[in-house]
């Protein structure tokens, strides 16, 4: 039978130079704009995590309630009410550290949660797309819209869940979110082009999770890029691997 390494180093050869071209034109896309070349304007929400103990999948998050900061925002920076890739990118800290994820809007579908999908509206189903590497294996993490405790509590609220790359999706926790997303509620001050937050989740991979080398031959080349053609600074720490 072929070994892990044997499967995905024709993936890796595939994964650097599409990676290389995807610097390429990011890229030039931030030199001639200055600024982010995707996702260029967001919306910076308080959030927290919450995750109880006893819930599966609770190993790969902090348990309890966890203060964070999200990021909505649009792929393309398309006019409102046109369909463009939703983002929501949210943030804690670990001993001073971030931990970042990045969800797309998608679909929950086996072949849809790897397909970042364009759509009119800024709520719905949002998947990290690409696999995240625990020491049990692969896993996606997905946020779904909980209606019923958004009513209850009057804080958006999203399902937080994971699956294997095949497998069903399983509730393990939530993601509340306050801003200015729910009716009635001001923007904060935050609200608007936010340059100085930069997620990413291949230097900033959360305990408990990382990314497999070819996801960074894919995305580390083109944050690169991007950084410096919009002159942002690039994050000091160093990558990380993730567990075994």
């Amino acid at each position: 039978m072929p070994s892990s390494t044997t499967l995905t180093r024709p993936v890796e050869v595939v994964a650097r130079p599409v990676g290389a071209a995807f610097a390429v034109v990011f890229g030039a896309l931030a030199r001639v704009l200055r600024a982010r070349p995707i996702h260029p304007r967001g919306v910076l929400l308080d959030a927290a995590l919450v995750v109880a103990e006893d819930e599966a999948g609770a190993e790969v998050l902090p348990q309890g309630r966890t203060d964070a900061l999200a990021r909505l925002s649009l792929g393309a920076g398309l006019p409102r009410g046109w369909p463009d890739v939703v983002g929501l990118a949210v943030r804690w800290h670990a001993d001073g550290e971030p931990q970042d994820l990045l969800f797309s809007s998608s679909r929950p579908g086996r072949l849809l949660r790897f397909t970042p999908l364009p759509r009119r509206r800024l709520g719905g189903w949002f998947g990290t797309l690409m696999p995240l590497r625990t020491a049990s294996g692969p896993v996606l993490l997905a946020l779904r819209p909980d209606a019923a405790a958004t009513r209850a509590t009057g804080t958006l609220t999203y399902e937080l869940l994971q699956a294997t790359p095949a497998g069903p999706w399983q509730r393990f926790g939530a993601l509340e979110l306050r801003g200015p997303l729910l009716p009635g509620r001001a923007a904060p001050a935050r609200d608007g082009e936010d340059p100085q937050v930069r997620f990413d989740p291949t230097l900033n991979a959360p305990r408990g999770l990382g990314t497999y080398r070819w996801e960074d031959l894919l995305r580390s080349q083109s944050y690169a890029a991007a950084r410096r053609g919009s002159g942002s600074p690039t994050p000091a720490r160093g990558p990380r691997s993730g567990p075994a």
